[in-house]
């Protein structure tokens, strides 16, 4: 039976025979309708023994580990992804009876299909299944030891996500302008604005005018939009949380759009969200890829990027303008330097060489 205390301003729940407790609820009985959805999840069936499959040992540990963790539901979501695929590939399978060879052989025909990525999730997902199944003392020998991750899906290389041409980067941002025609959609404005700030997704979706500042030049950002759902999601990181510089196009741009929508009384409708498109609403990433593709197409530009690659593309015009790198990873919202050096190496070398020339005409002058 679950417990309940208070802690500071919010409730926690503790269910101590499967030792699950989690916190965070408003009131005592948002806890209480938690602990027991929990408690009857674990108590229907949920025990595992010998005879249990593969996937049911998924089950067991995705409800004991991961339901009850305070894991964001979309993240949640991902995992129930990878259950899918448990059940799909070795749903009827018993795991007491796996061998490692027939745990190779299906997890080669799954890396037929996936990403490197991909298959290591999955073969992770099952792995923590028999560690929490051999806890329970369930004799299961570990097939997944000693096993080779034969993904065949080829995942883009770094260089392929970005556009690293100035000309092509001009370039499409000329062809966004001559797109934007408000109401009939907003995707031109959204990519233009995403190209000039390197913000994400989410982030530029969640956007009000409240947080452009047209006075200073700079675009505020503290939370963002759950793509897949539309709703509101706290900031990815707490360095997620920041101003951004940004130029008086981008300023003119939404000026623009403002005007127009103020005019349909968009904002109204869309409680002050920038990007709402009258027809549709809010575009979805499917949406907004399929666009980005086709303009891509029009010109030309390669690589085919996604809507992640127009701020990975911002990040990498910045930097062959020599913009300091510290001084970006603050305006992109990491927390260091390190995830822009491991990305863009390449840029980097090019601007070490350029520096290491200037050192060079440097001390020529003193001989």
């Amino acid at each position: 039976m679950a417990t309940y205390r208070r802690r500071g301003k919010v409730w926690e729940y503790r269910i101590r025979e499967f030792n699950i407790s989690k916190s965070g609820f408003k009131t005592k009985k948002e806890a209480k309708d938690a602990a027991l959805e929990i408690e009857n999840k674990l108590k229907s069936g949920g025990r595992i023994d010998k005879d249990s499959t593969v996937y049911e040992l998924w089950e067991r540990w995705f409800e004991l580990d991961i339901l009850p963790s305070n894991k964001s539901a979309r993240t949640k979501d991902k995992y129930k992804k990878v259950g899918t695929q448990v059940k799909k590939w070795f749903g009827e399978k018993i795991a007491s009876t796996m061998k490692y060879s027939e745990y190779q052989e299906t997890l080669n025909e799954y890396g037929k299909q996936v990403g490197l990525d991909t298959l290591s999730r999955f073969n992770s997902a099952i792995r923590n299944s028999i560690i929490l199944a051999r806890k329970d003392s369930v004799l299961i020998q570990d097939f997944t030891l000693g096993v080779k991750l034969n993904a065949q899906k080829q995942v883009k290389q770094v260089n392929e996500k970005y556009i690293d041409s100035l000309s092509d980067y001009q370039a499409i941002l000329s062809y966004l302008k001559e797109k934007m025609n408000y109401p009939d959609s907003v995707i031109p404005y959204f990519l233009y604005v995403q190209l000039k700030s390197g913000l994400r997704v989410g982030e530029v979706m969640a956007l009000t005018f409240n947080e452009i500042d047209f006075e200073n030049s700079m675009i505020s950002t503290y939370r963002r939009i759950d793509s897949a759902r539309h709703v509101f999601a706290p900031p990815k990181t707490s360095t997620s949380v920041r101003k951004v510089p940004v130029s008086s196009d981008v300023l003119e741009v939404l000026s623009s759009l403002r005007n127009k929508q103020e005019v349909l009384k968009i904002n109204n409708i869309s409680d002050g969200l920038i990007f709402f498109d009258e027809k549709y609403g809010l575009p979805t990433n499917n949406g907004l890829n399929k666009a980005l593709r086709n303009y891509l197409n029009d010109l030309k530009i390669k690589p085919i990027i996604t809507t992640t690659g127009c701020r990975h593309t911002y990040c990498s015009v910045m930097l062959a303008k020599g913009v300091d790198i510290s001084v970006l990873a603050k305006y992109m919202g990491h927390k260091d330097t390190q995830r822009i050096i491991d990305t863009y190496g390449h840029v980097l070398k090019e601007l070490e060489e350029n520096e290491n020339e200037k050192i060079r005409r440097i001390l020529d002058e003193f001989k």
